[in-house]
């Protein structure tokens, strides 16, 4: 009977050992996934805020353009308005509709 009794208390700590070794190692993955995920979190904030300073960058240089073109317009207007002439670079471009098959 004491020898059953030392076996059983042998097979308690073994099982006991590698329940513990067990949940280190679950607790370790944890730990990792968690680590993954906040470097995940981490790179696409970076990533957004990286596609937000490009979109205003384009939104600013759209801006300009139009800002640019319309003194462009309103300079040719004003000329035209002074002098009554069409500059000789304003150019027209129409496009006629082929009559012809």
């Amino acid at each position: 009977m004491a020898r059953f009794k030392r076996e059983e208390v042998k097979i308690q700590a073994w099982e006991n050992h590698q329940i513990r070794k067990a949940e280190m190692e679950i607790k370790r993955m944890e730990v990792k996934a968690e680590r993954m995920k906040a470097r995940a979190q981490e790179k696409l904030a970076m990533k957004a805020a990286a596609t937000r300073r490009e979109a205003e960058e384009k939104r600013a240089n759209a801006e300009a353009k139009l800002n640019e073109k319309a003194l462009r317009t309103s300079e040719r207007a004003d000329y035209i308005r002074r002098t009554g002439h069409v500059p000789p670079s304003f150019s027209f471009h129409f496009k006629f509709p082929s009559l012809c098959w």
